[in-house]
């Protein structure tokens, strides 16, 4: 998908994304998932859901929490580079520019 954007976007394409760090934490519950993720090959952040309003749902999709050091990582070879990283809370904006 970095790289489908990477190709649609001018050259100062720039995506801002929101994500959480998911391994500052000490909740039972949370390292427990995250454990159970990794014994299945899947990311520690990767969370499976699907939205509901009323009678209406959307289709299941994964969505995917992330370190700053894993977002270097999955850029890597995307044609982005994370340039600057904006903590909030208990969630961190990620700036990533055109490399």
């Amino acid at each position: 998908m970095l790289r489908r954007f990477h190709d649609l976007t001018s050259e100062r394409g720039r995506i801002l994304a929101e994500t959480r760090d998911i391994y500052a934490t000490e909740d039972p519950v949370h390292l427990a998932y995250q454990e159970r993720n990794r014994s299945r090959g899947r990311m520690s952040g990767q969370i499976r859901l699907r939205i509901r309003y009323g009678l209406a749902a959307t289709p299941w999709f994964d969505y995917l929490m992330v370190s700053r050091a894993e977002l270097e990582e999955l850029v890597e070879g995307t044609g982005w580079k994370l340039t600057r990283t904006i903590d909030s809370d208990d969630t961190y904006v990620a700036v990533l520019e055109k490399a």
